[in-house]
C-alpha cells in the first residue's frame, strides 16, 4: 500500500507515549475482533481471519507461508514493510498461550481501519518494517497444549532445532536480521516482587550470557521494556513484574539477543475476575502498539532504565481459585503396638484395631484451572494443587467455605475434577 504524504504541520494529539497509550486503551473496544476467543484460537479459525484482514488492507499487509508444522498446518508471516527499522513479533510458540495472538489480530484490525485517519500510524509504518508470525505452534494450539505434537518445548529448541517450527523461526531471524524482536507468551499466575499484587504483565530483556551482561543489544531491549512499563503503569500501577532472568542457552529469547536482535519478552499474566484474559489482551494491544510507535521514531531511548530494573521479580504464589476456611475432617484407626512376647489377653492381638481417632482443622485449598480440559468441557475443570495454610498465597478468585466440612479422603493432590463437584461436596453455591 502506498502511504499518503505526511502533513508535518498538523498537530497530533497522540504525540507522547502516555497520551498515545491512553488513546489506544479507550479506543480498543471498537477494534477488538469479537468473534475470536481463547477457546477458538486455532489454526482453522485464525488463518481465514488473517486472509480476510489482508484482503481488507488494500495492500498494507502481505501474507506469506513460511512452511508447515509437523502435522502439515501452515505457519505464516504477516508483513508490513516500508521502513528501515525491522521488527519481528511472534506468538503462540506455546500452543495454549493465546492472548498475544488475539491481541495481534486486534492490532491488525485497528491499523487497517485507522491508517487513513491517524497520522502517527502512517509515520510508524514509514519508519518501520513489521513482521508477525502468529501461532508458531499450530499443532500445540489444536490440542490446547504447551508443547509441539512431538511433546517438545519449542522454547528449549533454539540450539538443536529439532522441530520444523523452530527451524522456521530461526530461518526468519537469519533472513530478516530484525533490529528488534518481541517474544509473546502467557505465564502462569504470579505475583509482583514481595507484594501480593497479581502480575498482569511481566517483561524481560533476556540475558545473552551467564554473566547477564548488558551490551547495547540488550540495553536497547531494556529501554523498550521500560517504555512498555511506563505506558502500562497508567492502567496497572502495581501489576507489572519482571520475569526471572536466568540465562537459558536453549531459549529463543536469549539466543535472539545473542544473534543481534534486541528482544523483549512479554508475558501475559492475569487479573481478578478475568478468566478469558480480556483485560490482559487489551493491555497487549496498548503496550505493543505504543512500543512499535516509539521504536519507529526512536523515542524509546528516552525511557529511564530504572523503570525496568525497578520491576519486582515474579513469584509464583498465586492460584486460579482458593477455597478458604474449609473444615477438613480425617478419621484414623488406632492399633495396638506389636508386643515383645504374647499377651495373656488373647482377644487383643498384635495389630488389631481397638479404636478410632478423629481430627479436624480449618484449611485452604488451592486450585488451578485446567484450561486444556476446560475448553473441551462444558464445566470448569480444576487441578487440586495444595492444601493447608495458604495465607501467603493469592487467589484470582477466592471462595469462602464458611467452615463447611470436607473429608480428607476427597482430596487427591494433582487430581483433575469438575469445580462443581468440589463445591457440591462443600454445599457451596458459586455466584
Amino acid at each position: 500500500m502506498k502511504l499518503l504524504p505526511l502533513k508535518k504541520n498538523k498537530k497530533d494529539s497522540t504525540h507522547t507515549p502516555n497520551t498515545l497509550a491512553r488513546y489506544l486503551f479507550a479506543s480498543y473496544p471498537q477494534y477488538r475482533v469479537e468473534q475470536l476467543r481463547p477457546q477458538n484460537c486455532k489454526h482453522d479459525v485464525i488463518v481465514p481471519e488473517l486472509l480476510a484482514i489482508v484482503e481488507q488492507s488494500n495492500g498494507l499487509f502481505k501474507l506469506e507461508e513460511l512452511g508447515k508444522s509437523l502435522e502439515g498446518r501452515s505457519i505464516n508471516l504477516v508483513s508490513c514493510s516500508n521502513g528501515r527499522t525491522r521488527v519481528l513479533l511472534w506468538s503462540q510458540m506455546h500452543g495454549d498461550e493465546t492472548t498475544a495472538t488475539l491481541a495481534l489480530m486486534d492490532i491488525f484490525n485497528f491499523l487497517v481501519k485507522r491508517i487513513d485517519e491517524e497520522k502517527w500510524i502512517r509515520e510508524m509504518l514509514e519508519e518501520t518494517s513489521l513482521y508477525f508470525i502468529l501461532m508458531l505452534n499450530p499443532d500445540g494450539a489444536e490440542r490446547v497444549q504447551r508443547r509441539t505434537v512431538q511433546n517438545i518445548d519449542m522454547n528449549r529448541d533454539a540450539k538443536v532445532l529439532a522441530t520444523p517450527e523452530a527451524r522456521i523461526l530461526r530461518s526468519v531471524q537469519q533472513k530478516l536480521k530484525p533490529q528488534f524482536g518481541f517474544n509473546l507468551h502467557d505465564q502462569e499466575p504470579a505475583t509482583v516482587g514481595e507484594t501480593n499484587e497479581v502480575a498482569a504483565i511481566s517483561l524481560l530483556a533476556p540475558a545473552l550470557d551467564t554473566k547477564k551482561s548488558a551490551p547495547m543489544v540488550r540495553t536497547r531491549a531494556m529501554r523498550v521494556a521500560a517504555l512498555i512499563a511506563r505506558v502500562l503503569s497508567q492502567f496497572i500501577p502495581k501489576n507489572i513484574g519482571c520475569y526471572p532472568d536466568d540465562y537459558e542457552p536453549r531459549a529463543f529469547g536469549d539466543n535472539f539477543q545473542s544473534w543481534g536482535t534486541s528482544t523483549v519478552l512479554i508475558e501475559s499474566g492475569h487479573a481478578m475476575s478475568d478468566p478469558e484474559k480480556d483485560f490482559i489482551r487489551r493491555l497487549n494491544f496498548v503496550g505493543i502498539l505504543a512500543a512499535l510507535r516509539c521504536i519507529g521514531n526512536g523515542s524509546y531511548q528516552d525511557a529511564e532504565l530504572d523503570l525496568y530494573s525497578g520491576l519486582g521479580e515474579n513469584r509464583k504464589n498465586v492460584f486460579d481459585i482458593i477455597i478458604r476456611n474449609v473444615l477438613l475432617l480425617h478419621e484414623s484407626c488406632l492399633h495396638a503396638e506389636v508386643p515383645a512376647r504374647p499377651v495373656e489377653d488373647s482377644t487383643r492381638r498384635a495389630g488389631e484395631r481397638f479404636g478410632t481417632q478423629a481430627w479436624s482443622h480449618s484449611v485452604d485449598v488451592g486450585l488451578a484451572i485446567n484450561r486444556q480440559l476446560a475448553y473441551n468441557s462444558s464445566s470448569t475443570i480444576v487441578t487440586i494443587k495444595d492444601i493447608g495454610d495458604l495465607s501467603t498465597f493469592v487467589g484470582l478468585e477466592t471462595i469462602d467455605a464458611h467452615k463447611r466440612r470436607l473429608n480428607s479422603s476427597f482430596i487427591v493432590l494433582e487430581q483433575n475434577i469438575p469445580l462443581a463437584t468440589m463445591l457440591d461436596e462443600l454445599q457451596i453455591h458459586r455466584g
